[in-house]
C-alpha cells in the first residue's frame, strides 16, 4: 500500500502563502485555515466583539495581543496560535481582518455557540463557526441535533450571518466551520432569505460537521442552495456522517487514523485542494451502519430521553460543567447514575457502553486523561456488567 501523503495546511502556507487573493483566489483550504482560527479564544480582545467593519483589526495585530491562555478551546490537543500566527506571516493573509467575535454559553437554553467574522482582501467576507467545545452544554446540543428539528445555536448562526452581512452591503458572504461548525454554516446558509441566498451567497463550508434530520434536507430552503454546500469528510469520520448528507459530499485524505481523522491539522493538501480518497475505509462502513441503526430503532421520544439522562449524568449532579470537571469527579459517581438509568435493560446497557466507549475514542489519545478516560472507564464497566461480570462494575 502506498504511503499516505503528508502535506497538511501548514505546508500549504508555505507552498501558497507568497500569493494574494489577487492572484490566486479563495479556495477550500483557505476556508479551513479560516475555520481553525476560529477555535481560538478572543474573549480578552474587546474590540473584535464590534460587528462594524470599521473596527476589524488585522490578523498580526490580533496575533500581538495573544498568549498561552487564549490557546484554542476545540477538543483538539493541537496548539491553532501558532498556525494563525503563520498566517499572519504571509503575504495571502496579511490582511485579512477580523471582527463581529462572539461566543456565548446558555445552560438553560441548551446552547454552545461562537463565531468570528474575516473581511478578505478579495472583497468578500467570511463567517467562521467554532466547533463544539469543552463544555458539557455544547455536548449536549450535539445530542439534541438528533431529535430537534432545530436547536439554539443553529437559529443564532442564520441571525449571525445575517448581522454580519448587513454591516458588509457590498461584500459577498462565504459561511464556513469544522465539526459542529460545519453544520451551523450550512444551516445558516439554507434558512438565509432568498435575496441573500441568491444575490449575495457564494458558499458554505462544511468541514466534516454532522448533517440533518431528513426534513431539513427535503425542504425548498435547502433546495435553492444545494449547489454551494461544500460538504468534506475524512474517510474514517465519525462526527461528519452523523445525520444525514444528501448532499454531494468529497471524501478527503488525512495524516491521521481512524477517528482522529476529525482533526483538521491532518487534512492533506495538494496544491490549493484537499486530497481526495476513493471511497471510506471499512471500520468506517461499519461504524456508520451501528449508528444509523441505533438512530432508526429510537423513536424521537426515546432520544430525548436518552439524551436528557445522558447529560443528567455526565453533569454529576451539577458538579460537572466540562470535560476536565469530569475527570476530576471519579469514575464511581457516573457508574452509580448509569446503574440508576439503565437499571435491568441489557439492551440499554449495551448500547450506552458502545457510545461511551466511541466518544473515548472521538476525545483522542491526549484527552482521554480527562473526559476521554472518563467516558472509556465508564464504557468499560458497563461493558463488563453487560458480559456478566457485574462484580468487576
Amino acid at each position: 500500500m502506498a504511503e499516505k501523503k503528508r502535506a497538511t495546511v501548514r505546508d500549504y502556507l508555505a507552498w501558497r502563502g507568497d500569493l494574494t487573493f489577487a492572484q490566486d483566489g479563495f479556495n477550500e483550504v483557505d476556508n479551513l485555515l479560516l475555520c481553525i482560527v476560529s477555535y481560538i479564544d478572543f474573549q480578552r480582545i474587546t474590540q473584535l466583539r464590534s460587528f462594524r467593519p470599521a473596527d476589524a483589526m488585522s490578523i498580526g495585530d490580533v496575533c500581538a495581543l495573544l498568549t498561552e491562555q487564549d490557546e484554542q478551546l476545540g477538543l483538539s490537543e493541537e496548539e491553532y496560535i501558532p498556525v494563525m500566527r503563520a498566517m499572519a506571516a504571509t503575504p495571502r493573509f496579511r490582511e485579512v481582518k477580523l471582527f463581529a467575535f462572539e461566543s456565548s454559553i446558555d445552560e438553560e437554553k441548551v446552547m454552545q455557540f461562537a463565531a468570528v467574522s474575516f473581511l478578505l482582501p478579495d472583497g468578500s467576507v467570511f463567517a467562521a463557526y467554532r466547533g463544539t467545545d469543552t463544555t458539557l452544554v455544547g455536548w449536549q446540543e450535539d445530542f439534541n441535533m438528533s431529535f430537534l428539528a432545530v436547536v439554539p445555536a443553529q437559529i443564532r448562526a442564520t441571525e449571525y450571518a445575517q448581522e454580519v452581512i448587513k454591516r458588509c452591503p457590498r461584500r459577498k458572504l462565504r459561511l464556513g466551520g469544522h465539526s459542529k461548525g460545519g453544520n451551523l454554516a450550512a444551516w445558516a446558509a439554507i434558512h438565509l432569505p432568498e435575496k441573500l441566498q441568491r444575490k449575495r451567497l457564494v458558499a458554505a463550508y462544511n468541514n466534516d460537521g454532522p448533517g440533518f434530520v431528513q426534513s431539513v434536507l427535503e425542504a425548498q430552503e435547502y433546495r435553492r442552495v444545494a449547489d454551494k454546500i461544500h460538504t468534506f469528510i475524512p474517510e474514517s469520520s465519525l462526527v461528519g456522517m452523523l445525520l444525514e448528507h444528501t448532499e454531494d459530499y468529497e471524501l478527503i485524505d488525512s495524516s491521521n487514523r481512524s477517528l482522529m481523522q476529525h482533526e483538521p491539522l491532518s487534512w492533506n493538501v495538494l496544491g490549493t485542494t484537499f486530497c481526495r480518497s476513493p471511497q471510506r475505509t471499512e471500520a468506517a462502513k461499519a461504524s456508520d451502519s451501528a449508528i444509523r441503526e441505533w438512530l432508526a430503532e429510537m423513536s424521537i421520544q426515546e432520544r430525548q430521553e436518552f439524551t436528557e439522562a445522558f447529560y443528567s449524568i455526565l453533569r454529576m449532579g451539577g458538579k460537572a460543567k466540562t470535560l476536565e470537571d469530569l475527570r476530576e469527579g471519579g469514575v464511581s459517581g457516573g457508574v452509580a447514575l448509569l446503574r440508576e438509568y439503565i437499571g435491568a435493560d441489557e439492551k440499554k446497557r449495551k448500547l450506552v457502553a458502545q457510545i461511551l466507549l466511541r466518544l473515548a475514542a472521538e476525545m483522542g489519545e491526549g484527552l482521554w486523561k480527562s473526559a476521554g478516560q472518563y467516558w472509556r472507564s465508564l464504557g468499560e464497566s458497563i461493558e463488563r456488567k453487560y458480559r456478566g461480570n457485574p462484580a468487576e462494575t
